[in-house]
Protein backbone atom coordinates (compact mmCIF):
# COMPACT_ATOMS: atom_id res chain seq x y z
CA UNK A 1 0.00 0.00 0.00
CA UNK A 2 1.31 3.45 -0.91
CA UNK A 3 1.51 6.05 1.87
CA UNK A 4 2.00 9.56 0.53
CA UNK A 5 3.34 12.52 2.45
CA UNK A 6 1.64 14.75 -0.12
CA UNK A 7 -1.82 13.59 0.97
CA UNK A 8 -1.75 16.24 3.69
CA UNK A 9 -0.85 18.93 1.18
CA UNK A 10 -3.02 17.90 -1.74
CA UNK A 11 -6.02 17.54 0.56
CA UNK A 12 -6.32 21.30 0.44
CA UNK A 13 -6.89 21.23 -3.29
CA UNK A 14 -9.13 18.16 -3.08
CA UNK A 15 -11.48 20.08 -0.81
CA UNK A 16 -12.34 21.96 -3.97
CA UNK A 17 -12.02 25.64 -3.13
CA UNK A 18 -10.85 28.32 -5.55
CA UNK A 19 -8.81 31.31 -4.41
CA UNK A 20 -8.09 32.82 -7.80
CA UNK A 21 -9.96 36.01 -6.98
CA UNK A 22 -7.99 37.20 -3.98
CA UNK A 23 -8.73 40.78 -2.95
CA UNK A 24 -5.48 41.88 -1.37
CA UNK A 25 -4.29 45.39 -2.04
CA UNK A 26 -0.88 46.89 -2.71
CA UNK A 27 2.12 45.05 -4.03
CA UNK A 28 2.67 47.24 -7.07
CA UNK A 29 3.28 46.22 -10.64
CA UNK A 30 6.18 44.60 -12.37
CA UNK A 31 8.92 46.60 -14.00
CA UNK A 32 9.20 45.74 -17.70
CA UNK A 33 12.86 46.78 -17.95
CA UNK A 34 14.28 44.27 -15.48
CA UNK A 35 16.45 45.10 -12.46
CA UNK A 36 18.92 47.97 -12.38
CA UNK A 37 22.32 47.95 -10.64
CA UNK A 38 20.61 47.93 -7.21
CA UNK A 39 18.76 44.68 -8.09
CA UNK A 40 15.52 46.39 -6.94
CA UNK A 41 16.74 46.32 -3.34
CA UNK A 42 14.62 48.39 -1.01
CA UNK A 43 16.60 50.88 1.05
CA UNK A 44 15.98 50.31 4.75
CA UNK A 45 15.27 53.82 5.98
CA UNK A 46 13.25 52.72 9.02
CA UNK A 47 14.67 49.56 10.52
CA UNK A 48 12.84 48.06 13.56
CA UNK A 49 16.20 47.87 15.35
CA UNK A 50 17.11 51.45 14.46
CA UNK A 51 19.72 50.60 11.79
CA UNK A 52 18.69 52.81 8.90
CA UNK A 53 20.57 53.16 5.60
CA UNK A 54 20.41 55.82 2.90
CA UNK A 55 21.43 53.63 -0.04
CA UNK A 56 22.14 50.06 -1.11
CA UNK A 57 25.31 49.11 -2.99
CA UNK A 58 26.42 45.90 -4.67
CA UNK A 59 30.00 44.70 -4.97
CA UNK A 60 31.51 43.12 -8.09
CA UNK A 61 30.98 39.40 -7.65
CA UNK A 62 30.86 38.48 -11.32
CA UNK A 63 27.05 38.57 -11.49
CA UNK A 64 24.79 40.87 -13.46
CA UNK A 65 21.63 42.27 -11.86
CA UNK A 66 19.63 39.64 -13.75
CA UNK A 67 21.87 36.86 -12.33
CA UNK A 68 21.14 38.06 -8.80
CA UNK A 69 17.41 38.21 -9.48
CA UNK A 70 17.35 34.68 -10.84
CA UNK A 71 19.19 33.48 -7.74
CA UNK A 72 16.73 35.30 -5.48
CA UNK A 73 13.48 34.25 -7.11
CA UNK A 74 13.86 30.87 -8.83
CA UNK A 75 11.77 28.30 -6.98
CA UNK A 76 13.38 25.17 -5.54
CA UNK A 77 10.08 23.44 -4.74
CA UNK A 78 9.55 24.35 -1.09
CA UNK A 79 5.93 24.70 0.03
CA UNK A 80 5.21 26.46 3.34
CA UNK A 81 1.60 27.61 2.99
CA UNK A 82 -0.66 28.71 0.12
CA UNK A 83 0.85 31.78 -1.52
CA UNK A 84 -2.50 33.61 -1.60
CA UNK A 85 -2.86 33.14 2.13
CA UNK A 86 0.53 34.61 2.89
CA UNK A 87 -0.28 37.77 0.95
CA UNK A 88 -3.25 38.52 3.24
CA UNK A 89 -2.26 36.82 6.51
CA UNK A 90 -2.19 39.14 9.52
CA UNK A 91 0.58 39.36 12.09
CA UNK A 92 0.07 37.59 15.42
CA UNK A 93 -1.76 39.86 17.87
CA UNK A 94 -2.29 42.57 15.25
CA UNK A 95 -4.07 43.48 12.03
CA UNK A 96 -1.02 44.49 9.99
CA UNK A 97 0.00 42.15 7.20
CA UNK A 98 2.57 39.52 8.10
CA UNK A 99 4.48 40.31 4.92
CA UNK A 100 4.82 43.98 5.79
CA UNK A 101 8.46 44.96 5.37
CA UNK A 102 8.76 46.28 8.91
CA UNK A 103 7.54 42.97 10.28
CA UNK A 104 9.73 40.85 8.00
CA UNK A 105 12.77 42.95 8.91
CA UNK A 106 12.40 41.65 12.45
CA UNK A 107 13.53 38.28 11.09
CA UNK A 108 16.35 40.04 9.15
CA UNK A 109 15.06 39.18 5.68
CA UNK A 110 16.10 41.66 2.99
CA UNK A 111 13.28 43.79 1.51
CA UNK A 112 12.81 44.25 -2.22
CA UNK A 113 10.75 46.44 -4.54
CA UNK A 114 8.23 44.66 -6.80
CA UNK A 115 9.42 43.54 -10.24
CA UNK A 116 8.58 40.98 -12.89
CA UNK A 117 10.10 38.08 -10.94
CA UNK A 118 8.74 39.31 -7.60
CA UNK A 119 5.41 41.00 -8.36
CA UNK A 120 4.35 41.40 -4.72
CA UNK A 121 7.63 42.83 -3.49
CA UNK A 122 8.47 39.98 -1.10
CA UNK A 123 11.93 39.80 0.51
CA UNK A 124 14.95 38.20 -1.12
CA UNK A 125 14.43 34.43 -1.35
CA UNK A 126 10.62 34.38 -1.11
CA UNK A 127 8.87 32.92 -4.16
CA UNK A 128 5.62 31.54 -5.47
CA UNK A 129 6.02 27.83 -6.17
CA UNK A 130 3.45 26.47 -8.60
CA UNK A 131 2.26 23.24 -7.00
CA UNK A 132 0.10 20.58 -8.55
CA UNK A 133 -3.13 22.39 -7.81
CA UNK A 134 -2.24 25.83 -6.44
CA UNK A 135 0.59 28.24 -5.74
CA UNK A 136 2.60 27.92 -2.52
CA UNK A 137 4.88 30.25 -0.66
CA UNK A 138 8.42 28.90 -0.87
CA UNK A 139 11.88 30.04 0.05
CA UNK A 140 15.06 29.71 -1.99
CA UNK A 141 18.79 29.45 -1.26
CA UNK A 142 18.95 33.22 -1.37
CA UNK A 143 16.86 33.70 1.79
CA UNK A 144 19.69 32.19 3.84
CA UNK A 145 22.64 32.96 1.56
CA UNK A 146 22.35 36.68 0.85
CA UNK A 147 23.36 39.28 3.39
CA UNK A 148 23.65 43.02 3.92
CA UNK A 149 26.59 44.66 5.67
CA UNK A 150 25.93 48.24 6.81
CA UNK A 151 28.63 50.87 7.19
CA UNK A 152 28.19 54.65 7.45
CA UNK A 153 24.70 54.65 5.98
CA UNK A 154 25.39 52.30 3.07
CA UNK A 155 23.98 48.78 2.98
CA UNK A 156 26.27 46.49 1.00
CA UNK A 157 24.28 43.55 -0.39
CA UNK A 158 26.47 40.47 -0.80
CA UNK A 159 25.25 37.53 -2.86
CA UNK A 160 26.11 34.08 -1.52
CA UNK A 161 27.08 35.36 1.94
CA UNK A 162 25.53 33.90 5.12
CA UNK A 163 22.34 35.73 5.97
CA UNK A 164 21.37 36.93 9.41
CA UNK A 165 17.88 35.51 8.84
CA UNK A 166 16.07 33.85 11.75
CA UNK A 167 14.12 31.22 9.81
CA UNK A 168 12.94 29.23 12.87
CA UNK A 169 11.35 32.30 14.49
CA UNK A 170 9.77 33.26 11.17
CA UNK A 171 8.14 29.84 10.79
CA UNK A 172 7.06 29.70 14.44
CA UNK A 173 5.40 33.12 14.24
CA UNK A 174 3.84 32.27 10.88
CA UNK A 175 2.31 29.20 12.51
CA UNK A 176 1.05 31.32 15.39
CA UNK A 177 -0.58 33.72 12.93
CA UNK A 178 -2.35 30.82 11.23
CA UNK A 179 -3.52 29.44 14.58
CA UNK A 180 -4.93 32.82 15.63
CA UNK A 181 -6.68 33.15 12.27
CA UNK A 182 -8.40 29.84 12.87
CA UNK A 183 -9.36 30.53 16.49
CA UNK A 184 -10.36 34.23 16.35
CA UNK A 185 -13.65 34.78 14.50
CA UNK A 186 -12.94 38.41 13.59
CA UNK A 187 -9.50 37.52 12.20
CA UNK A 188 -10.98 34.61 10.28
CA UNK A 189 -13.71 36.86 8.84
CA UNK A 190 -11.12 39.29 7.47
CA UNK A 191 -9.01 36.42 6.16
CA UNK A 192 -11.94 34.74 4.41
CA UNK A 193 -13.14 38.00 2.87
CA UNK A 194 -9.70 38.53 1.32
CA UNK A 195 -9.12 34.95 0.19
CA UNK A 196 -12.45 33.65 -1.10
CA UNK A 197 -13.57 34.61 -4.57
CA UNK A 198 -17.16 33.79 -3.51
CA UNK A 199 -17.81 34.18 0.20
CA UNK A 200 -20.45 31.70 1.36
CA UNK A 201 -20.94 29.78 4.65
CA UNK A 202 -20.09 26.51 2.93
CA UNK A 203 -16.90 27.82 1.44
CA UNK A 204 -15.89 29.30 4.78
CA UNK A 205 -16.28 25.89 6.38
CA UNK A 206 -14.03 24.38 3.71
CA UNK A 207 -11.49 27.14 4.32
CA UNK A 208 -11.44 26.28 8.03
CA UNK A 209 -10.71 22.66 7.18
CA UNK A 210 -7.91 23.79 4.90
CA UNK A 211 -6.44 25.84 7.74
CA UNK A 212 -6.48 22.74 9.93
CA UNK A 213 -4.44 20.83 7.34
CA UNK A 214 -1.79 23.54 6.90
CA UNK A 215 -1.53 24.24 10.63
CA UNK A 216 -1.10 20.53 11.34
CA UNK A 217 1.70 20.40 8.80
CA UNK A 218 3.49 23.45 10.22
CA UNK A 219 3.08 22.38 13.86
CA UNK A 220 4.50 18.95 13.06
CA UNK A 221 7.55 20.39 11.32
CA UNK A 222 8.12 22.84 14.17
CA UNK A 223 7.91 20.10 16.81
CA UNK A 224 10.48 18.01 14.95
CA UNK A 225 12.99 20.71 14.12
CA UNK A 226 12.77 23.74 16.45
CA UNK A 227 13.60 22.75 20.07
CA UNK A 228 11.78 25.28 22.28
CA UNK A 229 14.54 25.28 24.90
CA UNK A 230 17.34 26.08 22.44
CA UNK A 231 16.55 28.88 19.97
CA UNK A 232 19.02 29.13 17.11
CA UNK A 233 18.80 32.91 16.86
CA UNK A 234 19.81 35.01 13.89
CA UNK A 235 21.98 33.50 11.18
CA UNK A 236 21.80 29.88 12.32
CA UNK A 237 19.71 26.76 11.71
CA UNK A 238 20.22 23.02 12.17
CA UNK A 239 19.77 22.15 8.50
CA UNK A 240 21.31 18.67 8.67
CA UNK A 241 19.15 17.80 11.66
CA UNK A 242 16.00 18.94 9.84
CA UNK A 243 16.88 17.03 6.66
CA UNK A 244 17.39 13.79 8.59
CA UNK A 245 14.27 14.33 10.69
CA UNK A 246 12.06 14.85 7.67
CA UNK A 247 13.35 11.73 5.90
CA UNK A 248 13.26 9.49 8.99
CA UNK A 249 9.80 10.71 9.99
CA UNK A 250 8.33 10.26 6.52
CA UNK A 251 9.65 6.70 6.46
CA UNK A 252 7.35 5.69 9.35
CA UNK A 253 4.54 8.21 9.03
CA UNK A 254 0.90 7.22 8.74
CA UNK A 255 -2.34 8.84 9.90
CA UNK A 256 -1.74 7.83 13.55
CA UNK A 257 1.98 8.64 13.77
CA UNK A 258 2.95 11.34 16.31
CA UNK A 259 4.66 14.32 14.62
CA UNK A 260 8.01 13.59 16.28
CA UNK A 261 8.09 9.84 15.64
CA UNK A 262 11.49 8.51 14.53
CA UNK A 263 13.21 11.88 14.99
CA UNK A 264 15.90 13.39 17.21
CA UNK A 265 16.17 16.98 18.48
CA UNK A 266 17.60 19.29 15.81
CA UNK A 267 19.74 20.96 18.46
CA UNK A 268 23.01 21.72 16.68
CA UNK A 269 22.41 24.93 14.73
CA UNK A 270 25.19 26.17 12.47
CA UNK A 271 25.87 29.36 10.56
CA UNK A 272 24.70 29.43 6.97
CA UNK A 273 27.84 28.67 4.93
CA UNK A 274 28.93 31.10 2.23
CA UNK A 275 28.28 29.86 -1.31
CA UNK A 276 31.05 31.28 -3.49
CA UNK A 277 33.38 28.50 -4.69
CA UNK A 278 30.98 25.84 -3.36
CA UNK A 279 30.53 24.14 -6.78
CA UNK A 280 34.32 23.99 -7.04
CA UNK A 281 34.72 22.01 -3.78
CA UNK A 282 35.24 18.24 -3.80
CA UNK A 283 33.29 17.89 -0.52
CA UNK A 284 30.68 20.18 0.98
CA UNK A 285 28.69 20.81 4.17
CA UNK A 286 30.34 21.82 7.44
CA UNK A 287 31.01 18.16 8.27
CA UNK A 288 32.32 17.38 4.78
CA UNK A 289 29.84 14.55 4.31
CA UNK A 290 28.72 15.23 0.73
CA UNK A 291 30.74 14.27 -2.33
CA UNK A 292 30.48 17.23 -4.70
CA UNK A 293 30.69 17.37 -8.49
CA UNK A 294 31.08 14.05 -10.32
CA UNK A 295 29.61 12.92 -13.63
CA UNK A 296 26.94 15.40 -14.75
CA UNK A 297 27.62 17.24 -11.48
CA UNK A 298 25.39 14.70 -9.77
CA UNK A 299 27.01 15.15 -6.35
CA UNK A 300 26.13 18.84 -6.33
CA UNK A 301 22.58 18.08 -7.39
CA UNK A 302 22.25 15.51 -4.61
CA UNK A 303 23.43 18.03 -2.03
CA UNK A 304 20.87 20.60 -3.18
CA UNK A 305 18.04 18.07 -3.33
CA UNK A 306 18.83 17.04 0.25
CA UNK A 307 18.66 20.66 1.36
CA UNK A 308 15.21 21.15 -0.18
CA UNK A 309 13.90 17.91 1.38
CA UNK A 310 14.71 19.36 4.79
CA UNK A 311 13.19 22.77 4.10
CA UNK A 312 9.46 22.39 3.45
CA UNK A 313 9.46 20.18 0.34
CA UNK A 314 6.60 17.79 -0.42
CA UNK A 315 7.93 14.21 -0.61
CA UNK A 316 6.19 10.86 -1.22
CA UNK A 317 8.04 7.83 0.11
CA UNK A 318 6.44 4.52 -0.79
CA UNK A 319 7.23 0.85 -0.47
CA UNK A 320 8.70 -0.65 -3.67
CA UNK A 321 7.66 2.07 -6.13
CA UNK A 322 7.30 1.01 -9.78
CA UNK A 323 9.09 2.49 -11.61
CA UNK A 324 11.80 3.35 -9.05
CA UNK A 325 11.87 6.86 -7.64
CA UNK A 326 9.70 9.12 -5.53
CA UNK A 327 7.42 11.98 -6.45
CA UNK A 328 8.20 15.28 -4.81
CA UNK A 329 7.80 19.03 -5.17
CA UNK A 330 11.58 19.46 -5.57
CA UNK A 331 12.44 21.46 -8.72
CA UNK A 332 15.40 19.39 -9.88
CA UNK A 333 15.93 21.31 -13.12
CA UNK A 334 15.89 24.60 -11.24
CA UNK A 335 18.43 23.26 -8.75
CA UNK A 336 20.76 22.37 -11.61
CA UNK A 337 20.40 25.90 -12.99
CA UNK A 338 21.04 27.45 -9.56
CA UNK A 339 24.24 25.42 -9.18
CA UNK A 340 25.41 26.62 -12.60
CA UNK A 341 24.78 30.23 -11.60
CA UNK A 342 26.60 29.88 -8.27
CA UNK A 343 29.55 28.40 -10.16
CA UNK A 344 30.13 31.86 -11.68
CA UNK A 345 29.85 33.75 -8.38
CA UNK A 346 32.98 35.45 -7.01
CA UNK A 347 33.77 36.21 -3.40
CA UNK A 348 33.33 39.87 -2.38
CA UNK A 349 36.28 42.18 -1.88
CA UNK A 350 36.70 44.81 0.84
CA UNK A 351 34.56 47.79 -0.28
CA UNK A 352 36.10 51.12 -1.24
CA UNK A 353 33.75 52.77 1.27
CA UNK A 354 35.33 50.88 4.18
CA UNK A 355 38.43 52.19 6.01
CA UNK A 356 41.55 51.90 3.89
CA UNK A 357 43.63 48.77 4.41
CA UNK A 358 47.13 49.30 5.82
CA UNK A 359 49.65 47.96 3.29
CA UNK A 360 52.50 47.53 5.76
CA UNK A 361 50.36 45.50 8.13
CA UNK A 362 49.11 43.42 5.19
CA UNK A 363 52.66 42.48 4.17
CA UNK A 364 53.50 41.38 7.70
CA UNK A 365 50.15 39.64 8.06
CA UNK A 366 50.65 37.63 4.88
CA UNK A 367 53.85 36.14 6.29
CA UNK A 368 51.98 35.20 9.47
CA UNK A 369 49.17 33.67 7.42
CA UNK A 370 51.62 31.45 5.55
CA UNK A 371 53.08 30.33 8.86
CA UNK A 372 49.87 29.69 10.82
CA UNK A 373 46.96 29.28 8.39
CA UNK A 374 48.11 28.00 5.03
CA UNK A 375 47.94 24.27 5.75
CA UNK A 376 44.14 24.36 6.06
CA UNK A 377 43.17 27.55 4.22
CA UNK A 378 44.91 27.55 0.85
CA UNK A 379 44.36 30.67 -1.28
CA UNK A 380 42.67 30.44 -4.68
CA UNK A 381 42.05 32.85 -7.54
CA UNK A 382 38.50 34.03 -6.88
CA UNK A 383 37.78 34.66 -10.59
CA UNK A 384 39.47 31.61 -12.15
CA UNK A 385 36.75 29.57 -13.93
CA UNK A 386 38.83 26.42 -13.45
CA UNK A 387 39.49 26.84 -9.72
CA UNK A 388 39.14 23.70 -7.60
CA UNK A 389 39.11 23.26 -3.83
CA UNK A 390 40.27 20.13 -2.04
CA UNK A 391 38.64 19.69 1.34
CA UNK A 392 40.80 19.74 4.44
CA UNK A 393 39.00 17.78 7.17
CA UNK A 394 40.37 18.08 10.69
CA UNK A 395 39.35 17.96 14.31
CA UNK A 396 40.55 21.24 15.81
CA UNK A 397 38.76 21.17 19.16
CA UNK A 398 35.59 22.98 18.10
CA UNK A 399 32.13 21.97 19.30
CA UNK A 400 31.47 18.35 18.20
CA UNK A 401 27.67 18.30 18.41
CA UNK A 402 26.91 19.00 14.74
CA UNK A 403 29.33 16.31 13.58
CA UNK A 404 28.17 13.79 16.17
CA UNK A 405 24.49 14.38 15.42
CA UNK A 406 25.06 13.55 11.77
CA UNK A 407 27.62 10.74 11.86
CA UNK A 408 26.04 8.88 14.78
CA UNK A 409 22.44 9.32 13.65
CA UNK A 410 20.30 6.24 13.05
CA UNK A 411 16.63 5.30 13.09
CA UNK A 412 13.88 2.99 11.90
CA UNK A 413 13.49 2.57 8.14
CA UNK A 414 9.76 1.85 8.30
CA UNK A 415 8.27 1.27 4.89
CA UNK A 416 11.73 1.53 3.33
CA UNK A 417 13.03 -1.63 5.04
CA UNK A 418 14.57 -3.87 2.41
CA UNK A 419 14.89 -1.12 -0.19
CA UNK A 420 18.16 -0.64 -2.05
CA UNK A 421 20.27 2.04 -0.36
CA UNK A 422 21.18 3.52 -3.75
CA UNK A 423 17.69 2.73 -5.20
CA UNK A 424 19.00 1.27 -8.49
CA UNK A 425 22.35 -0.21 -7.44
CA UNK A 426 22.15 -3.61 -5.71
CA UNK A 427 25.88 -3.56 -4.95
CA UNK A 428 25.34 -0.78 -2.36
CA UNK A 429 23.22 -3.07 -0.18
CA UNK A 430 19.75 -2.75 1.28
CA UNK A 431 18.25 -0.88 4.19
CA UNK A 432 17.69 -3.00 7.27
CA UNK A 433 15.13 -2.51 10.02
CA UNK A 434 17.28 0.40 11.15
CA UNK A 435 19.74 2.46 9.13
CA UNK A 436 22.26 5.25 9.51
CA UNK A 437 21.20 8.77 8.64
CA UNK A 438 23.62 8.93 5.72
CA UNK A 439 22.13 5.76 4.18
CA UNK A 440 18.58 7.08 4.51
CA UNK A 441 19.60 10.38 2.99
CA UNK A 442 21.34 8.64 0.10
CA UNK A 443 18.18 6.66 -0.61
CA UNK A 444 15.75 9.58 -0.36
CA UNK A 445 17.86 11.92 -2.48
CA UNK A 446 18.53 9.41 -5.28
CA UNK A 447 14.87 8.41 -5.29
CA UNK A 448 13.84 12.04 -5.54
CA UNK A 449 16.16 12.68 -8.48
CA UNK A 450 14.92 9.58 -10.33
CA UNK A 451 11.31 10.49 -9.58
CA UNK A 452 11.83 13.88 -11.16
CA UNK A 453 12.58 12.26 -14.54
CA UNK A 454 16.09 13.69 -14.37
CA UNK A 455 17.99 12.22 -17.28
CA UNK A 456 21.16 10.80 -15.78
CA UNK A 457 22.77 7.41 -16.36
CA UNK A 458 22.59 4.95 -13.50
CA UNK A 459 26.32 5.08 -12.79
CA UNK A 460 26.04 8.84 -12.22
CA UNK A 461 23.14 8.53 -9.81
CA UNK A 462 24.92 5.96 -7.68
CA UNK A 463 27.75 8.46 -7.12
CA UNK A 464 25.47 10.44 -4.81
CA UNK A 465 27.08 9.96 -1.41
CA UNK A 466 26.30 11.50 1.97
CA UNK A 467 28.83 9.50 3.99
CA UNK A 468 29.62 5.83 4.47
CA UNK A 469 29.26 4.10 7.84
CA UNK A 470 32.98 3.28 8.37
CA UNK A 471 33.77 6.93 7.70
CA UNK A 472 31.06 7.94 10.16
CA UNK A 473 32.51 5.84 12.97
CA UNK A 474 36.05 7.11 12.33
CA UNK A 475 34.91 10.73 12.27
CA UNK A 476 32.95 10.30 15.50
CA UNK A 477 35.96 8.80 17.26
CA UNK A 478 38.11 11.76 16.23
CA UNK A 479 35.54 14.17 17.67
CA UNK A 480 34.24 17.21 15.83
CA UNK A 481 35.81 16.89 12.38
CA UNK A 482 34.86 19.86 10.19
CA UNK A 483 35.84 21.14 6.77
CA UNK A 484 38.25 24.04 6.27
CA UNK A 485 38.13 26.08 3.08
CA UNK A 486 39.85 29.02 1.36
CA UNK A 487 39.20 32.30 3.16
CA UNK A 488 38.55 34.62 0.22
CA UNK A 489 35.66 36.88 1.25
CA UNK A 490 35.92 35.76 4.88
CA UNK A 491 35.52 39.36 6.06
CA UNK A 492 31.84 39.26 5.03
CA UNK A 493 30.87 36.04 6.83
CA UNK A 494 30.73 36.74 10.58
CA UNK A 495 30.14 35.28 13.10
CA UNK A 496 32.81 32.59 12.86
CA UNK A 497 33.39 28.86 13.44
CA UNK A 498 30.79 26.42 12.13
CA UNK A 499 28.34 27.22 14.92
CA UNK A 500 28.69 31.02 14.80
CA UNK A 501 30.16 31.14 18.30
CA UNK A 502 32.90 33.73 17.70
CA UNK A 503 31.81 37.26 16.71
CA UNK A 504 34.86 38.56 14.82
CA UNK A 505 38.13 37.60 13.17
CA UNK A 506 40.04 39.34 15.94
CA UNK A 507 38.25 37.26 18.58
CA UNK A 508 39.01 34.09 16.60
CA UNK A 509 42.74 34.76 16.98
CA UNK A 510 42.49 34.95 20.76
CA UNK A 511 42.95 31.92 23.02
CA UNK A 512 39.57 30.28 23.60
CA UNK A 513 39.46 31.27 27.27
CA UNK A 514 39.76 34.94 26.28
CA UNK A 515 36.94 34.93 23.72
CA UNK A 516 33.65 36.54 24.72
CA UNK A 517 31.02 34.10 25.96
CA UNK A 518 28.03 36.23 25.06
CA UNK A 519 27.33 38.73 22.28
CA UNK A 520 24.41 40.12 20.31
CA UNK A 521 23.59 38.69 16.87
CA UNK A 522 21.27 40.38 14.40
CA UNK A 523 22.81 43.80 13.93
CA UNK A 524 23.96 44.60 10.40
CA UNK A 525 26.32 47.34 11.59
CA UNK A 526 29.81 46.28 10.51
CA UNK A 527 32.88 46.63 12.70
CA UNK A 528 35.76 47.11 10.21
CA UNK A 529 38.40 47.07 12.93
CA UNK A 530 37.69 43.68 14.50
CA UNK A 531 35.96 42.42 11.31
CA UNK A 532 32.52 41.31 12.38
CA UNK A 533 29.14 42.78 13.26
CA UNK A 534 28.26 44.97 16.20
CA UNK A 535 28.14 42.82 19.35
CA UNK A 536 26.28 45.11 21.79
CA UNK A 537 23.13 45.89 19.79
CA UNK A 538 19.92 46.23 21.82
CA UNK A 539 16.77 44.25 21.07
CA UNK A 540 18.34 41.42 19.08
CA UNK A 541 19.24 37.82 19.93
CA UNK A 542 21.91 37.24 22.55
CA UNK A 543 24.20 34.32 21.72
CA UNK A 544 25.59 32.53 24.77
CA UNK A 545 28.10 29.75 25.23
CA UNK A 546 26.81 29.14 28.79
CA UNK A 547 23.35 29.28 30.34
CA UNK A 548 22.21 31.27 33.38
CA UNK A 549 23.63 28.60 35.69
CA UNK A 550 27.03 28.93 33.95
CA UNK A 551 26.61 25.47 32.46
CA UNK A 552 27.96 25.03 28.90
CA UNK A 553 25.25 24.96 26.25
CA UNK A 554 25.81 21.87 24.06
CA UNK A 555 26.45 22.94 20.48
CA UNK A 556 27.41 26.51 21.41
CA UNK A 557 31.03 26.09 22.50
CA UNK A 558 33.47 28.69 21.18
CA UNK A 559 36.52 26.55 22.00
CA UNK A 560 39.02 25.15 19.54
CA UNK A 561 40.68 26.45 16.38
CA UNK A 562 43.46 27.99 18.45
CA UNK A 563 45.78 28.95 15.64
CA UNK A 564 47.84 32.07 15.95
CA UNK A 565 46.76 32.45 19.54
CA UNK A 566 50.40 32.79 20.62
CA UNK A 567 50.82 35.91 18.46
CA UNK A 568 51.60 39.25 20.04
CA UNK A 569 48.91 41.91 19.99
CA UNK A 570 50.62 43.70 17.10
CA UNK A 571 50.95 40.48 15.07
CA UNK A 572 47.30 39.66 15.66
CA UNK A 573 46.25 42.98 14.14
CA UNK A 574 48.59 42.41 11.20
CA UNK A 575 46.96 39.07 10.45
CA UNK A 576 43.48 40.59 10.70
CA UNK A 577 44.55 43.28 8.23
CA UNK A 578 45.72 40.64 5.75
CA UNK A 579 42.48 38.65 6.09
CA UNK A 580 40.59 41.76 4.96
CA UNK A 581 42.34 41.53 1.58
CA UNK A 582 41.28 37.95 0.78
Amino acid sequence: MMIRFSVRLCAIALLGISVSGCKWGGGGGASPEGPGPDRNALVIEDDPFGEATREVAYLDQGWSPRDSQRFYFTSQGTQILPYDWFLVLEQPDGEGLFRDNQYMLRFRFLPQRPDEMNPHGLPVGFVKDEGRDRGWLGITCAACHTTQVDHEGVGYRIDGAPALADVPSFILELTEALEQTREDDSRFDRFAARVLDRDTPGRREVLRRQLDIVIDRREGYNARNFPPDKPAGYGRVDALGAILNEVFHEAVRDEQTPPTANTEPADAPVSYPFLWDTPQHDKVQWVGNVENGGLLDIGSLGRNVGEVLGVFADLELEREPVPPGYRSSVRVKNLRALEDWVRTLWSPQWPDGFPEIDGEKVAAGEALYRQHCLDCHRPIDRTDPGRRVEAVLRAVGTDPRTADNFWLRGGETGKLEGALVKVINPLAGRLGERAAGAAMLNHAVIGTIIGSAFEAPEDALTQVEFGERPVAVARALLGGVYKARPLNGIWATAPYLHNGSVPSLYQLLLPAEERVRSFSVGSRQFDPEHVGFRTDAPGVFQFRTHDEREEPIPGNSNAGHEYGTELSGEERWQLVEYLKTL
